[in-house]
């Protein structure tokens, strides 16, 4: 069973004997996320004015599924707007659209 809110389950299902086992995944660190980002965007047709480092270096605690939904939301404003090649402001509104400042707080994790 998978669950991103341990918090909410019930105190039954945690007993030794049935799901005793917490595996956690940290956020990544920057060479992950280089990794991640590259993997992703390998089959995209990516402008030269596209950086990557740029989003890499960012401070925002960023998971691998945020950098899949960038990176997916840059792809989606390049068709927008009939364009084969995405471009570096497509990024930018991807990340915008993704990553919340001050909505980073996971504690309900802990």
């Amino acid at each position: 069973m998978a669950t991103n809110r341990a918090d909410t389950l019930d105190p039954a299902l945690l007993r030794p004997g049935r799901l005793d086992r917490k595996i956690e995944f940290p956020l990544p660190d920057r060479r992950q996320k280089r990794l991640i980002f590259t993997t992703i965007t390998s089959k995209m047709n990516l402008s030269d004015e596209v950086d990557l480092e740029d989003y890499i270096a960012r401070p925002d605690k960023i998971s691998g599924a945020d950098i899949n939904a960038i990176c997916q939301e840059a792809g989606m404003q390049a068709v927008r707007e009939n364009r084969y090649v995405v471009l570096s402001k497509d990024f930018e509104k991807g990340y915008k659209n993704n990553i919340k400042k001050g909505d980073q707080e996971l504690d309900f994790y802990k």
